[in-house]
């Protein structure tokens, strides 16, 4: 690891431990993302994994979807073989196409039944394209002093508050003409040892890889009660090293019939830079929508420096609920 790299980072460094338990009358869907690499250029894996559990009133839990999903990626990022179970044929389009470049926009008129019952399916389609683009910090470690091309620096600027002009992270590549790679704090487990059935069964994380995991718990009422957890975290090569480099937790109210957005708060828990935390407020943007447009609604309107890319995907992901709420009855 390069003496950058190992800069400690300078925004929130909380992580949670474990999640809250499942209450009686509840749904819970987990997801998590393993994006696994080898050097730079080298072919790459995903293995993607999701669930819906149902918790019962009298405590019974159940499975109402569950889903696996693998590809491979030649070095360039482009898909060379897809998997799921259970087995859908049309993923079979996306061989050879781009696992970044119009993926989603693709994978929405593919399985366009997904993307509208919110499944958990679509959820993990949805976070390989990011996914990717995290993946792309773990490679950045293992160089001495990264050079980020300047025109790619001046594409991102003021992309999202950490990017913003004059701060933390840009201007110190302009102050050192290196990039200064985000470390996190180390991952506490996700799973509470007291309730195994809290998260689907978690892959071990492979060397050099990176997580986008999830958790939405969605608790029956009048209104919905809701809450998001989110996180990515990075597997050192020395396969033992987790650190965490995005965290939020998300939480909401939800109208019933209507899946209409009361409430909405952010409370960030790891986040690089000091900039970063000041887009959190941007969750209450929500606020009277429906979860069902949350996803074309955010892409089009939550840019800039008021907004963070990974919250983003934490509102987008309320999708999901449409499935939740259905599956509660």
């Amino acid at each position: 690891m390069s003496t950058t790299a190992a800069r400690p980072s300078t925004g929130p460094r909380e992580p949670l431990s474990g999640p809250p338990p499942r209450a009686p009358g509840s749904v819970r869907r987990t997801t998590t993302v393993d994006q696994r690499r080898g050097g730079f250029g080298d072919p790459q894996s995903v293995l993607a994994c999701g669930r819906d559990l149902r918790t019962r009133a009298d405590g019974v839990a159940e499975v109402v979807d569950q889903v696996e999903l693998r590809l491979e990626l030649d070095g360039g990022g482009i898909v060379t073989a897809v998997d799921a179970d259970p087995a859908e044929p049309r993923l079979e389009a996306l061989v050879g196409e781009s696992v970044t470049r119009g993926l989603r926009q693709r994978v929405d008129v593919l399985v366009a039944d997904h993307r509208s019952r919110g499944s958990v399916l679509h959820q993990l389609l949805d976070d390989l394209p990011l996914a990717a683009l995290i993946s792309s910090y773990g490679s950045s470690r293992e160089v001495p002093d990264f050079k980020l091309p300047p025109d790619r620096a001046l594409k991102m600027t003021d992309l999202c508050s950490g990017w913003r002009a004059g701060g933390t992270m840009l201007h110190t590549l302009e102050e050192t003409g290196v990039f200064p790679i985000p470390v996190g704090p180390p991952a506490p487990p996700l799973v509470d040892p007291d309730d195994p059935l809290g998260w689907h069964d978690l892959p071990p994380m492979a060397p050099r890889s990176i997580r986008r995991c999830r958790r939405l718990d969605l608790v029956d009422g009048d209104p919905y009660g809701l809450q998001v957890h989110f996180r990515d975290s990075h597997m050192e090569a020395d396969g033992v090293t987790e650190d965490v480099l995005h965290e939020y937790v998300l939480d909401a109210t939800v109208e019933r019939g209507t899946l209409v957005v009361l409430s909405s708060e952010a409370r960030v828990r790891v986040l690089p830079w000091p900039e970063c935390p000041g887009a959190a407020a941007s969750a209450a943007r929500i606020v009277g929508e429906p979860v069902s447009l949350l996803r074309q609604k955010v892409a089009l309107r939550f840019t800039g420096t008021s907004t963070c890319t990974h919250l983003n995907d934490v509102m987008r992901s309320m999708a999901g609920v449409t499935a939740l709420a259905q599956a509660l009855g």
